[in-house]
Parts: C-alpha cells; sequence; structure tokens
C-alpha cells in the first residue's frame, strides 16, 4: 500500500548499494574458499582410489582415468604430467581467495567513499549563503534607526526598494535578554518582539527618501490582523519583509504589511502597521 512505502534519498541509495556490494564481495570469499575445498577433497580422493586428474587439452575437462591407464601414464609421463601437484592447487587457491579479498576492499573502500561524500563541513554550509546580498550592514542600519542594543532588532538588510520595500534579517541567539525569563526551560522568542523587530525594519523604509528626509521618529499608530505561524527560538535567522502600501504625507501617516520567515516557513505576518512619524 502506498502508506507502507517510503521514499529512500539519494545517499541512502548509494548507502544501500554499496552495503550490497560488500555482502556480495563476502559471499563471493566464501564460495572461492568452499569451491577450493572442495577440489582438495576430490582430488585427494581421487589420488587415494588410483585415480589421477591429468592435464587436458585446451577447452576440455580433465577425465578421470582408470587404474591401469594411471599405472602406463605413470611409467611413460614426467611425475609433473600425472597429476596437479600440491603446489598448484595452493597457488589456485590463494589467487581465488586473494581475487576474493581484493574484491571486498573495493566494496569497503567504495563505502568509505561514499560516506565521505555525504558530509557538507563548515565550507560547504557557508557557501549557502553567498550569493545573498549585503546592503546594510548594523552599522548601517543604526545610523538610521534611533534604536540601540538590546533593543536594536535589525541585524542587516539584505534587499531593499526605497520608498516601497525591504527585506532584513534577525539573528535570534540565545544570549539574549528576554530568553532569561521566555522561558527559562524553553526559550522562545516573545510575539511581541517579533512585531517589533518587523515595525523597525518598516522604520528604514519610512526613515529615508522618498518618504522622508529622516528627521524625527515613527511611533506605533496601530496594527491589526497578526497571525503567529510557528515559534522562533535561539538559532533560528528570522528573515523579515515590510511593504509601504500607502504614505500620507499630510498627516505623517503610514500604512505597511509584512511577514516574517524561518527557513522557508512563516513564522509570523501582519495585514497592516500603522506608524505615525513624529518630528
Amino acid at each position: 500500500k502506498g502508506s507502507d512505502q517510503s521514499i529512500e534519498s539519494p545517499a541512502q541509495m548509494a548507502n544501500m548499494s554499496t552495503n550490497n556490494a560488500s555482502r556480495h564481495a563476502g559471499t563471493v570469499v566464501m564460495v572461492a574458499m568452499a569451491g577450493v575445498m572442495c577440489f582438495l577433497r576430490a582430488a585427494s580422493a581421487a589420488q587415494s582410489s588410483g585415480l589421477a586428474f591429468l592435464t587436458a587439452p585446451t577447452g576440455t575437462l580433465p577425465t578421470p582415468l582408470s587404474r591401469s591407464v594411471s599405472a602406463q601414464a605413470g611409467k611413460q609421463k614426467s611425475p609433473s604430467a600425472r597429476g596437479i601437484s600440491s603446489d598448484s592447487l595452493a597457488l589456485c587457491a590463494f589467487t581465488a581467495v586473494f581475487a576474493a579479498v581484493r574484491s571486498r576492499k573495493s566494496a569497503c573502500r567504495a563505502k568509505d567513499e561514499d560516506s565521505e561524500g555525504e558530509w557538507t563541513g563548515a565550507e560547504g554550509f557557508s557557501k549557502l549563503t553567498s550569493s545573498t546580498p549585503l546592503i546594510m550592514d548594523n552599522e548601517a542600519v543604526a545610523k538610521i534607526l534611533p534604536h540601540r542594543y538590546p533593543f536594536l532588532l535589525v541585524d542587516k538588510v539584505i534587499e531593499f526598494e526605497a520608498g516601497k520595500r525591504i527585506v532584513g534579517v534577525k539573528n535570534v541567539t540565545a544570549n539574549e535578554p528576554q530568553f532569561t525569563g521566555h522561558f527559562p526551560d524553553r526559550p522562545i522568542m516573545p510575539g511581541v518582539l517579533m512585531v517589533e523587530a518587523m515595525a523597525q525594519l518598516g522604520g528604514l523604509v519610512c526613515l529615508q527618501q522618498p518618504v522622508s528626509d529622516g528627521k524625527g521618529e515613527f511611533f506605533f499608530a496601530g496594527i491589526d490582523g497578526i497571525k503567529f505561524r510557528k515559534p522562533v527560538v535561539p538559532g533560528d535567522t528570522l528573515v523579515m519583509e515590510m511593504k509601504l502600501n500607502k504614505f500620507r504625507e499630510k498627516y505623517g501617516i503610514a500604512k505597511m504589511s509584512g511577514k516574517a520567515y524561518v527557513d522557508g516557513k512563516i513564522a509570523l505576518e501582519v495585514k497592516e502597521f500603522t506608524f505615525a512619524l513624529v518630528k
């Protein structure tokens, strides 16, 4: 049934194939050794019963001969032609086992290489953000917003369209003071601080041209349609986006909306922010 089926990732499939190869190589070793043992026993039994395993022409199989034929052949042939010597048998056994062991080692080596290939490492993960642009760093943000530690909640801006919209980042860390009491055994970023972080990001739009000349401050005048979708915890990167929907320059009133994400999943959305510019 569909509910009983599982889908393996490429890494799991590669691991399964290398495991199968390793088991197959182990089987080859055992089969080779068993074949050699059977051959040795057959040769020993043939010699004890008066038969000889003579070397046959190329493309044919060795044929057991009767005792009389064997005796006659022994008189006419050299000792090396009477049968397969113990040294030859030992060499055959060694060759078969050596080939099987090499096959097993190759399979194990392939498995180790596949395991190493699954490891991404610090450099690999660091490259995941190499294409993310930096529009404003923390110092540039602090030159526009009046907030300071521990209440400056925008770490950087990665996308900005003047007078329209902006994307910023808040890195949530465990050493922030709010986590001392919210909550001691299960730290969660307070919803009001997430809203505050988004409001500060919106302030970066409103406190620059062409919305304003940067003089004065924007204050909350209202908020509507707020929805919290998932908790934000230390270690998360809160990626926020704010959009300016309307600005009444005569009254200094700005209307904005925004969303915030963690790992591509929405954590918070606000239908409407209302800000008032005070000079």
